[in-house]
């Protein structure tokens, strides 16, 4: 019923009872690359329905899931040629746009979750996100936690000494190489899709993914250890190119910016609640839970804004003094 009142407070905050002959016609295409059925199929589907309507049908969403226009690389470059308008993915996605996107994969940087809301949905969030858009070309709307990533591998590396050489996959983007390196281990970057027969050859030796990523597909066949390493809690969002974005009626861009700001704060409360049930699954699959040493990780890192990003120096200052 909370929920029910607050969602009617935040429609007539937002001028809802304006007239729907006002929302100019339009169809969007929302891509991704998960599963419909999975947690962030199912935010997609929301979000297409919240969107849908608010606007009493004036805006439709047409959703491609599970990859099907491509990769998430593929996906976000569909926003630039204009074959997509909408990519579900996490900020650090847009960091080969621009340095400043990066700052959502940096290792140890979000203490815990009223942390992450905070700086997401406080003023250091507004000024990132606006930077972000000025530097790569792209307009992002919510931030929904997406599961701290843990390490997964063939072997138990609860220390910096046992990770050293670990062949580890890493998305392709320059955060999670340099972090990995840095840490001693063997990063490889590669593309998701390649991941779970590249760890069944004996290509790589493991990867670091959320627990929701590693039990929906199936790594827990391929892996037998999962660290707890947490060393990152990073956000997914809604991107949208600026150049479309902006072209589009004040109304719609605000039904848009408004809905997915709410669903991707939903979407963190139920990724919250489902964690512990995912570990329980993993266990239950023959997955070995590890203890790291985070101190040590942490230390192995603590000069690793100055030394590989100081651009980003400040970022991750202002981030850090949130309170």
């Amino acid at each position: 019923m909370f929920r029910k009142i607050l969602s009617v407070v935040t429609i007539v905050a937002a001028g809802w009872g304006s007239p729907v002959t006002a929302i100019e016609p339009i169809t969007l295409q929302f891509a991704h690359i998960y599963n419909t059925e999975d947690h962030w199929g199912q935010v997609a589907e929301e979000f297409k329905a919240a969107v849908e309507e608010r606007s009493a049908g004036a805006i439709t969403i047409k959703i491609s899931p599970s990859g099907t226009t491509g990769d998430w690389p593929q996906s976000i470059e569909g926003l630039r040629i204009g074959t997509n308008h909408i990519v579900l993915q996490s900020i650090g996605a847009l960091d080969r746009y621009g340095s400043i996107a990066g700052i959502e994969a940096f290792p140890y940087l979000i203490r815990d979750i009223d942390h992450f809301n905070k700086v997401y949905y406080g003023s250091v969030g507004k000024d990132l996100f606006e930077a972000i858009e000025e530097q790569s070309g792209f307009y992002i709307t919510g931030a929904a936690y997406r599961g701290a990533r843990h390490l997964s591998a063939n072997r138990s590396t609860p220390t910096l000494d046992e990770l050293a050489g670990l062949k580890l996959r890493v998305p392709p983007l320059k955060m999670y190489r340099q972090t990995w390196e840095n840490l001693g281990a063997s990063p490889v970057p590669m593309g998701f899709a390649e991941v779970f027969t590249s760890l069944q050859h004996g290509l790589i030796d493991g990867q670091e993914n959320p627990l929701e990523v590693v039990r929906n597909a199936s790594l827990y066949e391929v892996q037998d250890y999962l660290m707890e390493t947490s060393h990152v809690i990073g956000a997914m969002t809604l991107i949208f190119s600026s150049n479309y974005f902006n072209k589009l009626p004040e109304e719609t861009r605000t039904i848009l910016t408004e809905e997915g700001a709410r669903v991707m704060q939903a979407a963190s409360a139920r990724m919250i609640d489902t964690e512990a049930e995912l570990k329980a699954d993993l266990i239950s699959k023959g997955m070995e839970f590890v203890d790291v040493d985070l101190t040590e990780f942490r230390s192995a890192l603590s000069d690793y804004a100055a030394k590989e990003f100081p651009d980003l120096q400040p970022w991750v200052s202002s981030i850090q003094s949130v309170k």
